[in-house]
């Protein structure tokens, strides 16, 4: 694929919906402009589920390596998806296939992340966007709740890959969804 030259700055003015489409149509200066815009914010989630540098890292290249080669998946899909979801679900998913690979060779995740104390951004983010009562409802569950949720609703894993993810038994993340949905149903009524 050939990349097209574009005037200086006009790719900042571009959304991630139309800079993955262009990255499928093989634009590099698309791609560095998607990375430098998300790969921060993407190394900050994947440091909040994982302690370990190395493992981040290899997710991350993983995960840009993936948008390069399927942004003509992401292009071709149903208009007004979001990029930076499809972006986050990609990394979620290299993410837990390498808790996995690390589980097979005997070797256990290095050190679980710690649970902050207070509000971690992700928190502050989801607070900031789901307002009023489901907001209000959201804030109040249990963090191990609040986490269990995140990840099955927020983040589209499954319960296998939630499991994998927050190294907990497949019964807990379903026992815990649950008990999260019966709160929020009884907070909203």
């Amino acid at each position: 694929m050939r990349s097209r030259r574009r005037a200086p700055g006009a790719l900042e003015t571009l959304d991630e919906e139309q800079l993955v489409r262009l990255v499928a149509r093989g634009e590099r200066a698309a791609f560095d402009e998607l990375y430098r815009r998300t790969a921060p914010w993407l190394a900050v989630r994947l440091r909040r589920r994982c302690a370990d540098e190395q493992i981040v890292a290899e997710v991350m290249q993983e995960t840009y390596l993936a948008v390069w080669r399927a942004a003509g998946a992401f292009a071709g899909s149903v208009v007004g998806g979001s990029a930076v979801g499809w972006l986050w679900t990609i990394a979620a998913r290299r993410l837990v296939d390498a808790f996995r690979r690390r589980a097979h060779h005997a070797e256990p995740p290095a050190a679980a992340v710690e649970r902050a104390v207070a509000p971690g951004a992700e928190e502050e983010a989801l607070a900031g966007t789901v307002g009023g009562d489901v907001g209000d409802a959201l804030r109040r569950l249990a963090p191990e709740l609040r986490e269990v949720l995140q990840a099955t609703v927020l983040d589209g894993l499954t319960v296998r890959e939630t499991a994998v993810l927050l190294r907990l038994p497949e019964g807990t993340v379903k026992t815990r969804a649950r008990r999260a949905r019966i709160a929020m149903r009884k907070a909203l009524t």
